[in-house]
């Protein structure tokens, strides 16, 4: 068996909102305290039930932003807030920001299949 380790950078420019597009300076960007193994990713999944008395299995994006996210620049809402921890954006009632929820799970634990198998040739 072949082992290849992927370093994902401590600092990430999301795409969310067009922020790429934006100047250097304007960009959002989101400092981590570090990146999580794959094998954290279980740890947070949670079971959603639902009143049919089925369930499934959820993402708990508030725990994983508040945990690895240390510092936040340039995000701010129309009113002026701001956002400058992870604390303050997992805790943030903002249903526009999902989007950035999600690209900032997808950024530290990115899909396996993708990242571990592309260009590497069978065994």
């Amino acid at each position: 068996m072949k082992l290849r380790a992927i370093k994902i950078p401590l600092t990430m420019i999301p795409e969310f909102n067009g922020n790429r597009e934006l100047s250097t300076e304007e960009q959002v960007k989101i400092h981590f305290v570090r990146i999580p193994g794959t094998s954290e990713k279980a740890n947070y999944k949670g079971l959603k039930f639902e009143q049919t008395g089925a369930f499934q299995m959820v993402n708990n994006d508030n725990s994983i932003i508040s945990i690895f996210i240390s510092k936040i620049e340039n995000l701010e809402f129309d009113d002026g807030s701001k956002i400058r921890t992870g604390a303050q954006l997992a805790t943030a009632t903002n249903p526009g920001l999902e989007p950035l929820f999600k690209e900032i799970r997808d950024y530290l634990f990115p899909d396996e299949e993708e990242d571990f198998t592309q260009g590497e040739s069978p065994a």
